[in-house]
């Protein structure tokens, strides 16, 4: 790995593990809360503050959630129908409050790509807002993941579709899973989104059959999905 994109910076776990796996890679970090975007840029670290999204230079209604900062976001689906608000066997019922949105300026992976180069990997956690920060890549880069939950399958199936269309055509899962839905295809990690763990195995959208994991009602399983 020599570059890597980190959208949804967060509190940066992703970039340590980046670093920690491989000293020399160069990260180009992207975190839309401006309370987060407090860490210095080096010759191998640059952190934006911006909103990656399908248009450039917009100003995005971004909504941070004060005491979980890492469930902050720009969609008013996940908002709305997330775990977080509809509880689950796990999570409590409006257990996230938003504030009233700010305006971030926003950028697009094509964007990125034309001024830092091709990434080996994107990483996108953006809860809920993947699809739009998806569709700001116009021509197949390299390898892609993106959180995904079960309850918003929907935008699951919409990526898959709209990558498919770009040339991506190899998928794979890791992700948390309730107790009686890990089957073959799917890589179990205890923390859902384990940064940098790759599926054993890569098929095709068909042969993945991800539906053997949803239950949108059930909003429990959620993990990192890879394409390539």
């Amino acid at each position: 790995m020599k570059l890597i994109f980190d959208i949804g910076y967060c509190h940066g776990k992703f970039t340590a593990a980046c670093f920690n796996k491989y000293p020399e890679v160069k990260v180009i970090a992207v975190e839309a809360n401006p309370s987060l975007c407090n860490k210095l840029s080096t010759d191998k670290f640059i952190l934006l503050n911006n909103l990656v999204s399908d248009t450039n230079n917009e100003e995005i209604d971004f909504y941070v959630e004060p005491r979980q900062s890492g469930i902050s976001t720009a969609s008013i689906n996940f908002i709305k129908n997330s775990r977080f608000t509809k509880g689950s066997k796990n999570v409590s019922p409006n257990s996230a409050h938003w504030n009233a949105p700010i305006k971030i300026k926003s950028i697009t992976i094509n964007e990125m790509i034309k001024k830092y180069g091709v990434p080996d990997l994107i990483k996108i956690d953006v809860e809920g807002y993947e699809y739009n920060v998806i569709r700001g890549v116009t021509n197949k880069a390299k390898d892609i993941c993106f959180e995904w939950h079960e309850e918003d399958y929907q935008s699951l199936i919409d990526i898959v579709n709209y990558l498919k269309n770009i040339n991506y055509n190899q998928f794979g899962v890791i992700g948390w899973f309730d107790e009686g839905d890990i089957f073959e295809k799917a890589t179990f990690t205890s923390r859902g989104d384990t940064h940098l763990l790759y599926p054993k195995e890569f098929y095709s959208w068909e042969k993945l059959e991800m539906f053997k994991l949803i239950n949108q009602n059930r909003r429990i399983n959620y993990g990192m999905f890879f394409v390539k």
